[in-house]
């Protein structure tokens, strides 16, 4: 277990990181994670990049799922097996698309009711922060835990790789986080529930390893959307961006130019699986 790291550092170094603060809305998770490839691999400098749907109707109905239908995927870390992760005959009969990302990591189903936060730091911009899986989950959870008590949520806590609030019911996941890890620089990206769909849920299979934390509880057992705790989406995506701002200097920049890494030459692991490789 992890608790977060209360190191006076955050947000109070005298010269702070400058990083690039790329805000996306409504991208498809694909197209995103092509992009933070494309930068983590050709871009020198830190980054955090965001990107959020539009709130979908909250009645059910033909709008709501038109929503979802536009952003939902399956998520599937580098080294992820399909068959191993998935309901493979439900995800295709459901039509989800299925992605390959370049980070570790497990598998995740996204739509509009998640929301997506990248930090892309070059190595020496964060020197107290050694490259390596636990000390940048660590520093990371430092600036969620901040955005969470900026709402108002004071149990966040950390459990095994996992972002969850702490109850007397139990511990219950709301984000996932994977990594990418280079000599000179690393990639933290973190999805984010805001709300889910416990049907959509059933399209990931009970993984064989999973954290002692998690007790062999189905997905909608141990999973539970900010929403049922936080006042509202916005209200978060403005504290995250402020705990974000207290830790780095965030300049804001246009897609266009963080586009240009796409044209660079690079290696490309993201990328849609074929049906058959689903099955």
């Amino acid at each position: 277990q992890h608790a977060p790291n209360t190191a006076p550092s955050l947000g109070k170094m005298a010269s702070p990181t400058r990083a690039l603060w790329l805000r996306l809305r409504n991208m498809p998770v694909l197209r995103m994670l092509q992009l933070e490839e494309a930068i983590f691999r050709t871009d020198t400098r830190s980054w955090f990049i965001t990107n959020t749907w539009d709130a979908p109707p909250t009645s059910a109905g033909p709008e709501r799922d038109a929503a979802h239908a536009a952003a939902q995927s399956v998520v599937l870390g580098i080294s992820g097996k399909p068959a191993e992760m998935l309901n493979t005959e439900e995800v295709l009969k459901a039509g989800v698309p299925v992605i390959k990302r370049f980070s570790g990591g497990g598998t995740i189903i996204s739509d509009a009711d998640t929301l997506f936060a990248t930090f892309i730091c070059a190595a020496a911009d964060e020197p107290q922060v050694p490259p390596y899986p636990d000390p940048i989950l660590d520093w990371t959870s430092s600036v969620y835990d901040a955005a969470l008590r900026g709402c108002g949520a004071t149990n966040f806590a950390v459990r095994a790789n996992d972002y969850c609030f702490a109850t007397e019911e139990g511990d219950f996941k709301f984000g996932g986080n994977a990594q990418s890890i280079s000599g000179k620089r690393w990639l933290h990206h973190t999805s984010l529930l805001w709300d889910y769909e416990p049907a959509r849920m059933g399209l990931l299979r009970m993984p064989k390893r999973q954290p002692a934390y998690r007790a062999q509880r189905s997905h909608g057992s141990f999973v539970r959307g900010l929403s049922q705790t936080l006042p509202s989406r916005d209200a978060f995506c403005a504290s995250l961006a402020a705990a974000a701002g207290a830790t780095w200097e965030l300049t804001p920049v246009e897609l266009e130019e963080a586009q240009a890494a796409l044209s660079l030459p690079h290696r490309q692991v993201t990328r849609l699986l074929r049906p058959e490789e689903v099955c």
